[in-house]
């Protein structure tokens, strides 16, 4: 039986690369036959981008809000959780925006920096288009939007904590985080020795700590 977060990331796949099929679909008509880079306007990848964020934002948003309402449900204090609420819309769009569009690293950069290497490589080893399309579907496969899906969703949830954390410490509570893993077949080898431990005990900086990374950091009360 599917976790709740386990629908959400199917969902989140699903959407974004339902969206990345006909963008590629679009992508692929502009390239022309030869196809070439130069024949790809700016505004497709403007466009991309747009659709992207408009996509993934939402989850996020979501995302954030369900960790939250999680966190606060164990916790014998809480928040203002219309701070909460306007915090996730403000995070969400924003970081949506940059997970997108920033100049490296960023998912519309890499498509581009992986057709620019493809068209090359067709040229250069003689490639047929359909040769040439199979290595672009790796930018626009299910498997890339997977693995956005399931690691920006423990992004969210982490960003989530973070700004409960912060707000707990102004009214003077420091909340005890600790790394929690799900503690399954899926565990790897980076995240399995921090299991249990506290901030500062062999991590620092929240899940996620690599692409798909399903973690989570648990707040607790400071122990008397």
């Amino acid at each position: 039986m599917p976790t709740k977060r386990e629908e959400e990331e199917k969902k989140f796949a699903q959407a974004l690369a339902k969206l990345q099929r006909n963008q590629m679909a679009r992508l692929i008509e502009y390239m022309g036959d030869p196809p070439r880079v130069e024949n790809v306007p700016q505004s497709y990848w403007d466009e991309i981008g747009k659709e992207l964020a408009q996509t993934i934002a939402p989850f996020l948003e979501r995302s954030y809000l369900t960790s939250a309402s999680t966190l606060m449900a164990e916790l014998p204090v809480g928040v203002d959780w219309t701070l909460v609420n306007e915090r996730a819309m403000t995070w969400a769009g924003k970081y949506a925006f940059d997970l997108v569009n920033k100049k490296k690293g960023g998912i519309v950069a890499s498509t581009r920096e992986g057709l620019q290497t493809a068209i090359s490589e067709y040229f250069r080893q003689g490639w047929t288009r359909q040769e040439l399309i199979d290595h672009l579907e790796p930018f626009f496969g299910p498997v890339r939007a997977e693995m956005i899906a399931v690691t920006e969703i423990t992004r969210a949830a982490s960003a989530s904590d973070t700004v409960i954390a912060e707000e707990l410490a102004k009214s003077g509570i420091e909340m005890v985080e600790i790394w929690e893993t799900l503690n399954d077949e899926l565990v790897c080898p980076i995240c399995g020795p921090r299991d249990g431990k506290e901030r500062g005990d062999g991590w620092e900086e929240p899940p996620p700590a690599h692409p798909r990374c399903r973690c989570r950091r648990r707040l607790e009360l400071p122990r008397p």
